[in-house]
Parts: C-alpha cells; structure tokens; sequence
C-alpha cells in the first residue's frame, strides 16, 4: 500500500489527517468517560485505533479523497490574493455601509413606531 500520488497535495492533505487526528483525540477521551475501570481505557484505545487508521486511510491513501484534494490544492494555487491596501479598502466600505444600514434600520423603526402610536395602533 503506498500513498497515492505522494508528491502532490501535502499542503491539503496534512491539515486534513491533523484534523481528523483531533477529532479522533476527542471521540476516544469521549469514550473513556463513558465507562469505570479498565474496559473504558480499552475501548478507547480501541476507538482511537481504529478512527486514527481510517483518518490515515482517507488522508493519504483513497483514490477519490486523494484527487479531491489534489484539487482543492491545485485550485488554491490559482487564487490571486487581495493585497492589504485592497483589504483595508473593503473592510473600510463594509463597516460604513453596516453602520449606515443600522441608522437607516433604527430610523424607520423609529418614524414606524411614532406613526403607528399616532394612529392608535401601537
């Protein structure tokens, strides 16, 4: 059994098999808090075992999860990132826009509220 296509997506594949490894970590404790004595520390080194081999399994060796993220890495290689005068930019147009779109929201809830007390209705 060898790693299927092994010098390509490492950047992809290594945080997911880390991920899965804390998913793993956290499923076994999991287990071990189930039970007393010495049954729960062996079912979760079972538990930890055998989700650790399926998280290596999926990461390095199956074909699909393999090429899916061959891809995803491919893919990512691709993306022209925004600069930091880009990002300042849009960070600057979304909080003016957020906080303009609040007074506007406060102000019609304001002159509703009003209009609706006059009338009777609220």
């Amino acid at each position: 059994m060898q790693v299927y296509k092994k010098e390509e997506g490492m950047w992809a594949r290594m945080p997911t098999a880390i991920i899965g490894g804390i998913i793993t970590y956290y499923v076994a404790n999991a287990v071990l808090g189930w039970g007393r004595g010495i049954a729960s520390y062996i079912w979760s080194a079972v538990v930890f075992a055998v989700l650790g081999v399926i998280t290596l399994y999926i990461a390095f060796f199956h074909k699909k999860t393999g090429e899916m993220l061959i891809d995803t890495e491919n893919e990512l290689r691709k993306v022209v990132w925004p600069t930091r005068e880009e990002v300042t930019g849009s960070t600057i147009v979304v909080i003016i826009t957020t906080l303009l779109l609040g007074v506007f929201i406060f102000t019609m809830d304001i002159l509703l509220t009003n209009g609706l007390d006059v009338i009777g209705l609220y």
